[in-house]
């Protein structure tokens, strides 16, 4: 099935900075909800809500967010520390798959009660890694792209909570904790067939055509949920490495 693109315009920058402590106590949303970091006592409601949204979600992601290992190197760096000293150690290790499930983010949407009506899953893009480690290039330019490049891989929101609003909330912290972690691009992808893009566009993104460029260069194209082709297989983006990591 053909897929469609789209590229994120506009900023988060005028919103509030997010603290590490605020992140994991849920900031306010719409319709009463809180929208926060999902912990390992709500992972198999957010797993049952991401899976209805995309059937290829890696189970290492999903295993480090029942073990509360999902997404804790952001939650660091929102305090201070340094994403690419973890990364290295974990690369020379040999245990990249682990740095990726670090590297992710788990949000959810709680209601009133508590209980999680919304989840979304950010995540370094295996394709962009694979295609670089393809390509002879230099190590640190793959352990660059996960600090610079992240793909929204699945939003969803319970059916008895939709048209509230919930998930654009979901998207909209989504892209301001990218943006203060200095990520460079963002980017997601949908079926043409389910006819998203009005949604993804009154989100602010942008939505490319089916075998669209990205160019990075372009403020435009900064932050975007972009689409699969025919094949079913990622855009590769060209790398602009914005930070030093010493391999």
């Amino acid at each position: 099935m053909a897929k469609k693109k789209t590229s994120k315009t506009g900023s988060s920058a005028g919103l509030v900075r997010l603290t590490r402590q605020q992140v994991l106590d849920g900031v306010p949303g719409p319709a009463g909800v809180r929208i926060g970091f999902a912990v390992p006592e709500e992972a198999g409601t957010a797993t049952a809500l991401l899976k209805a949204a995309a059937d290829d979600l890696e189970a290492g992601h999903l295993e480090a967010l029942a073990r509360g290992r999902c997404g804790t190197w952001l939650l660091d760096a929102l305090a201070g520390a340094d994403l690419g000293e973890p990364l290295v150690r974990a690369t020379a290790a040999g245990e990249l798959q682990s740095a990726a499930a670090e590297l992710s983010l788990p949000l959810v949407a709680r209601d009133g009660d508590g209980q999680v009506t919304g989840a979304l899953l950010g995540v370094p893009s295996g394709t962009v890694v694979s295609g670089l480690s393809r390509l002879p290039v230099a190590r640190q330019w793959i352990l660059m792209s996960m600090l610079t490049y992240a793909k929204i891989k699945a939003v969803a929101v319970s059916e008895n909570a939709r048209g509230r609003g919930i998930g654009a909330a979901l998207l909209k912290r989504c892209v301001q904790l990218y943006e203060q972690l200095d990520y460079a691009l963002l980017f997601g992808e949908f079926d043409i067939g389910r006819d998203l893009g009005p949604y993804y566009t009154r989100q602010g993104f942008n939505v490319l055509r089916p075998g669209q460029a990205i160019d990075v260069g372009n403020p435009a194209h900064r932050r975007t949920a972009s689409s699969r082709g025919g094949t079913g297989s990622d855009v590769l983006l060209p790398v602009a490495c914005t930070r030093q990591v010493t391999v």
